[in-house]
């Protein structure tokens, strides 16, 4: 069943579907991350949205080249980040990874780099459905 949203009357309205404006939140990563951010503040805040959706641009080079990139979520009770579905590019190109948050702080982080002397350009911009 699609999401009804109430009016300021108590009138249910027609299904809304809202997606913010995407946002740069990682530009030019060349390494796998070593450790989950230090931070909340380096994730997509996603209050109120369902989704987060990463329009990620990946540069791969070297010889059978593979990047892995997870979600990870924050746990404000516990102060730590928990990984979610991992996706994996095998070569250049752009890709959305969409990530169910309901609310979360979210981040992309890139957790393997595989291949013969494999590189990586990686950017991510996010947008909130």
């Amino acid at each position: 069943m699609a999401e009804v949203r109430i009016d300021a009357n108590g009138v249910p309205k027609a299904p809304v579907f809202e997606q913010s404006t995407p946002v740069a939140h990682r530009v030019a990563v060349t390494a796998v991350d070593a450790a989950d951010p230090a931070s909340s503040s380096l994730g997509v805040a996603s209050e109120g949205f369902r989704y987060v959706d990463f329009d990620v641009s990946v540069t791969l080079g070297g010889t059978d080249p593979l990047v892995e990139v997870a979600s990870l979520f924050f746990d404000a009770t516990s102060g730590t980040w928990f990984a979610g579905e991992s996706s994996f590019f095998t070569s250049s190109g752009r890709y959305r990874v969409r990530v169910e948050a309901r609310g979360a702080v979210v981040f992309l982080k890139v957790v393997a780099l595989e291949g013969t002397s494999p590189t990586l350009s990686l950017s991510a911009w996010a947008s909130k459905c």
